[in-house]
């Protein structure tokens, strides 16, 4: 069963901080103080209601920045798994960073602003499509053929909707993260080329 202070961070609290506020999250997350500061205080933020025998040291708590098939990427690795559920690697894929100033007009909510889902909330089936998008590495039951590691599956968030998209790289490994992320950027493909074609009109 997955414990519920690591399921709570990476299912609920911080995919809700960074829909809340994209833009906002997205700077704090830059800046390598800030980015600590935040991510540790969501982590404790997801176990206030715990007793103390059911709370998760944060060691392992770490992120990253990366290009993931030319997206701007966060990498946050997480506290080893101990069972199916929990997250070995969080990415928050930002599509295209100049929505997010308009996307965070939408949510004005603050950032410390983590209070459980009210049923308003719960009955969003959907987030716009130019908030980040939210993947996970998430431990799973099962066997790796042939290799070494532990069995993972490529998991994701949509609003309130959760989908596995495929078998993830064996976690444990040193590979693990990069393979994460090429199995990101194989499920993303190229961004969509934006640029309009010049056209002349002319009048006869």
């Amino acid at each position: 069963m997955a414990r519920p202070h690591p399921s709570h961070f990476v299912h609920t609290l911080l995919p809700q901080l960074v829909w809340r506020r994209p833009a906002a999250v997205r700077r704090e997350l830059a800046d390598p103080l800030l980015a600590r500061e935040l991510l540790l205080y969501v982590w404790d933020k997801a176990a206030e209601s715990l007793p103390p025998r059911e709370r998760v040291a944060p060691r392992g708590l770490h992120l990253s920045w990366h290009r993931v098939a030319g997206r701007t990427t966060a990498l946050v690795q997480l506290p080893t798994p101990q069972a199916t559920g929990e997250a070995h690697l969080v990415a928050i894929v930002y599509e295209d960073d100049t929505d997010l100033l308009l996307a965070e007009q939408r949510r004005p909510s603050p950032i410390d602003d983590l209070e459980e889902p009210d049923d308003e909330a719960e009955e969003e089936a959907d987030l716009p499509e130019d908030l980040p998008r939210y993947f996970l590495l998430e431990a799973t039951l099962g066997r790796t053929p042939d290799e070494d590691g532990t069995p993972t599956v490529l998991g994701e968030w949509r609003g309130e909707h959760h989908r596995h998209h495929a078998p993830g790289p064996p976690a444990g490994r040193p590979d693990t993260t990069g393979r994460f992320l090429q199995a990101l950027a194989n499920l993303l493909g190229p961004l969509p080329d934006t640029n309009v074609p010049f056209m002349r009109i002319v009048r006869g």
